[in-house]
């Protein structure tokens, strides 16, 4: 069994956000029940844990006169748990969204329930329903069975009619913090008797994107391999790349040393580190140093590499895009030599990247809508920088709207 199903929160307290254990706590303390409720927030944050939770809070053999944590022992908590209750519905939404799929369950609903108190249907990705499924699913939340509760989860709010939404109880997830998110891996952790360091988690905590699945996932994949997890094995598990941290191009980018920076992004592109996956990976790594109270120059160049993200799967060669902005960023001179510093890597210089590009346009092996039209502004941006000038790109050119994409972080 996978750790992420094995240590799945099956109480309240179990639930590491702590808006969503104080919102149960509240419903708890309520002792009601509400017929239809809606679970919103990004993927991984814990809505059908939750979902499962709150059904076994309703249908517990403990709780009939008053509601609290589920027991998980008696036979409704069991028969849920094992998922062998035909009271306890789980639907797909994604693949059951048509009018029919929520007719049948409308002819079934009415049936009482065979074993437990409450009939409980968990709605998936509800916001996936054609419009004529909702407008049959809003019919059966305006006149539903006593016996019946509804719970919707979606990753999308905005697309669930206002209509649904106002008929059900509303529980927001929000994405976990970084302490929310160690307090769930330390769990798996020491469930497991394994040791990990707290810089290795922390770099977990920020990777996962507030995730708890997709951080457990990697906490199983890491485990499996050793007892004792340090921070290189942690990035290694994350990246997919042996041998690699982004932990020295942070460094190089916080001091404006260019020089290790480009090496260091040569390094990571001969090991095959996926451009766009660093480029996040930075961003969140400069972004904790702001909200640390680091310099504030630091977000023009976080905003520098949202733009460039955005441009590489366009661009003829991405990895100088990077390479223009660690340049501009750490305003070296035309007399330095562009990675060239003990890199025994096979990474190439930026001057040989650009002469590079030069013998592509001429060749016409550069398979790109606008290329021709490229030309002018590229040997613009071109002489420039070989003559140690700053950067700047005719805006009157004109190239094609998606080469001018391209080209505008030269700018």
């Amino acid at each position: 069994m996978s750790l992420y199903l094995k240590y799945r929160p099956k109480k309240v307290e179990e639930l590491d956000l702590t808006s969503v254990r104080e919102a149960f706590y509240k419903l708890i303390k309520s002792n009601e029940v509400a017929h239809a409720y809606l679970f919103t927030g990004p993927r991984g944050a814990g809505k059908t844990s939750s979902a499962r939770i709150l059904s076994r809070i309703v249908n517990c053999e403990k709780n009939e006169t008053k509601l609290g944590e589920p027991c998980n022992e008696c036979s409704a908590c069991k028969s849920i748990l094992s998922g062998g209750s035909l009271d306890f519905i789980e639907i797909d939404a994604a693949s059951n969204r048509g009018i029919d799929d929520i007719r049948e369950l409308k002819e079934k609903i009415r049936l009482a329930p065979a074993e437990l108190k409450y009939k409980v249907y968990i709605i998936d990705e509800v916001h996936m329903l054609t419009t004529e499924a909702f407008n049959a699913l809003l019919k059966t939340l305006e006149e539903p069975p006593a016996h019946a509760i509804f719970i919707l989860c979606t990753t999308e709010a905005h697309k669930v009619p206002e209509t649904i939404q106002s008929r059900c109880v509303s529980v927001g997830f929000m994405k976990a913090t970084p302490d929310e998110m160690k307090r769930s891996f330390a769990r798996v952790i020491s469930g497991e008797g394994k040791r990990v360091s707290e810089e290795a988690l922390d770099y977990l905590a920020r990777s996962v994107d507030g995730s708890f699945r997709d951080g457990v996932k990697i906490l199983d994949k890491v485990l499996s391999q050793t007892d004792q997890v340090e921070l290189a094995q942690m990035e290694e598990a994350i990246m997919g790349v042996s041998g690699y941290s982004v932990a020295a191009l942070t460094k190089a980018l916080i001091e404006r040393n260019s020089q290790v920076a480009l090496d260091e992004l040569h390094l990571a592109s001969s090991r095959g580190v996926d451009l766009v996956y660093l480029i996040v990976t930075l961003m969140k790594e400069l972004r904790n140093h702001v909200l640390a109270g680091e310099s504030k120059e630091l977000i023009k160049l976080v905003f520098n590499l949202d733009d460039v993200a955005r441009k590489v799967a366009i661009s003829p060669v991405p990895e100088l895009l990077l390479e223009m902005v660690i340049i501009d960023w750490g305003q070296i001179s035309d007399n330095q030599q562009f990675g060239r510093s003990g890199n025994q890597n096979g990474s190439k210089s930026t001057k040989q990247t650009i002469k590079d590009v030069d013998i592509k346009m001429e060749s016409g092996s550069v398979k790109m809508q606008g290329t021709e039209e490229l030309k002018s502004p590229w040997m613009q941006m071109k002489a420039q920088f070989l003559e140690g000038k700053k950067i700047v790109v005719d805006k009157k050119s004109d190239a094609d709207d998606t080469i001018d994409e391209a080209i505008a972080i030269f700018s």
